[in-house]
């Protein structure tokens, strides 16, 4: 895309005016989100899979971590192994959490089994919550003050340190999470280069107090506003990435229906083809998109953009999604399992459950407990196998954001996209020096 600017010094004439073209600046780009395509879809297989593949996969991760903090003082045990009492060992298993307030398909079907109907909840965290540790064959409870019950939910794989009682509770001294993993070394540039992200759309609402802040945001991004040294920053946006909410969001599902999200296909289509014509965009889905519910999603299908599906720049991706822009790993979601983490945990920041799921190297440790997603067999596609440089959440309620620096030199900025249709911001972030901020178009 060309920017036409204008500049003259003081001095000159109307008629010595000569526009200037800038170009859009490039970098490579490569979509690493093969293992959310290529998902197995085979509905008639059992959820336990996941769970063995997760296991197995993480096993071989805390092995290595489990060296690191404790050496080899210790046995690691299986669960069918413990067979001495009071004698410390290292069992690595996958947590449970048993929830009293737990939505449960009993308390659905009250009226028919008569039973006193349960009051709607948003937050399902009691007190009494107490946590297992299962494998493939067994379960032991877990107690001790080192593992908090409220700061942790269902599916996080970890080593634990302890000793067995005699009445089959398995008393914590320590935890060993799987950590961040090794980062491949960041490249060094030599000027700025910016990404853009962005969440919660909303084309179909039926308020259109957020449409006069979309338009600002395109006509920022085509360089048509601001003085020359400003559209010349702006040529440095080389991506932009939408984090679902594309259609609807969170925000406004309540007040929207199918035929509101049919006829705002068209909108959606022409935001995509302005913002494409100008810079490179990833368009990913959320749980409110026409598109299916279970994680991992789908790219959009094509026929929903006749005329943005012209343009190269045009990209429509997963949910999750995982890219390399210029060498530096972008990796995030739509806000889904966030959220998720938040209904089941005394976590209550964005940014907090981002660095957890870093600690825990898992996108989305409540699939598929409480989150829907496909039986998959062989593997587990939430896994975070290598540490991105960029990691993100759309649909959240403000923007925030952090530099999290691992133990092993890891640097990783952590933000938070806000909902646009709400806080008509969008997140910047500079490829250069991992520097983040945000922009408001209101």
């Amino acid at each position: 895309m060309l920017f036409k600017e204008a500049s003259r010094s003081s001095t000159a004439k109307q008629s010595d005016f000569q526009p200037t073209e800038l170009e859009r600046h490039v970098v490579d780009y490569v979509d690493c989100s093969k293992r959310f395509y290529e998902v197995s879809r085979d509905f008639s297989k059992q959820y336990a899979h996941i769970y063995s593949a997760r296991l197995n996969t993480f096993r071989n991760i805390l092995g290595a971590a489990i060296h690191k903090k404790w050496s080899n003082k210790y046995k690691i045990l299986k669960l069918c192994e413990l067979r001495e009492k009071h004698t410390l060992c290292v069992i690595v298993g996958t947590l449970f959490k048993l929830q009293e307030l737990k939505p449960s398909i009993l308390k659905e079907l009250s009226d028919q089994l008569e039973i006193i109907p349960q009051p709607a909840r948003t937050h399902f965290v009691h007190d009494a919550d107490s946590l297992v540790l299962e494998d493939e064959l067994q379960r032991i409870k877990l107690v001790g003050e080192c593992i908090d019950v409220h700061q942790v939910v269902t599916g996080v794989v970890c080593a634990v340190l302890g000793s067995e009682n005699e009445d089959g509770i398995f008393t914590v001294k320590d935890v060993c999470w799987p950590g961040c993993n090794i980062q491949k070394p960041l490249p060094t540039l030599n000027s700025d280069r910016y990404v853009v992200l962005m969440s919660g759309l909303n084309l179909a609402s039926k308020s259109a107090d957020h449409i006069f802040s979309l338009h600002l945001l395109l006509e920022w991004l085509s360089g048509m506003s601001g003085t020359a040294e400003y559209q010349e920053e702006i040529s440095k946006v080389v991506r932009v990435i939408v984090a679902g909410g594309v259609f609807a969001s969170h925000s406004n599902e309540s007040s929207l229906n199918e035929t509101d999200v049919i006829s705002a296909a068209e909108s959606v289509d022409a935001f995509s083809t302005a913002v494409s014509a100008v810079a490179p965009l990833d368009l990913m889905p959320g749980c409110k998109d026409p598109t299916g519910i279970m994680l991992p999603q789908k790219p959009f299908h094509y026929c929903l953009f006749p005329k943005a599906i012209e343009y190269k720049s045009f990209n429509r991706v997963s949910n999750p999604y995982e890219c390399d822009i210029g060498g530096f790993l972008c990796l995030g979601t739509s806000g889904e399992p966030v959220k998720d983490i938040m209904r089941y945990s005394k976590l209550d920041s964005h940014l907090e459950i981002l660095k957890k799921t870093l600690q825990w190297r898992h996108l989305a440790p409540t699939c598929p407990d409480t989150v829907p997603c496909t039986p998959c067999i062989d593997t587990d596609p939430f896994t975070i196998y290598n540490c991105p440089a960029i990691y993100f959440s759309g649909d959240s309620n403000e923007f925030a954001t952090e530099l999290y620096e691992g133990e092993d030199g890891q640097r990783v900025r952590l933000v938070c996209v806000p909902d646009f249709c709400n806080t008509k911001t969008v997140a910047l972030i500079n490829l250069a020096n991992l520097e983040c901020y945000s922009m408001m178009f209101a």
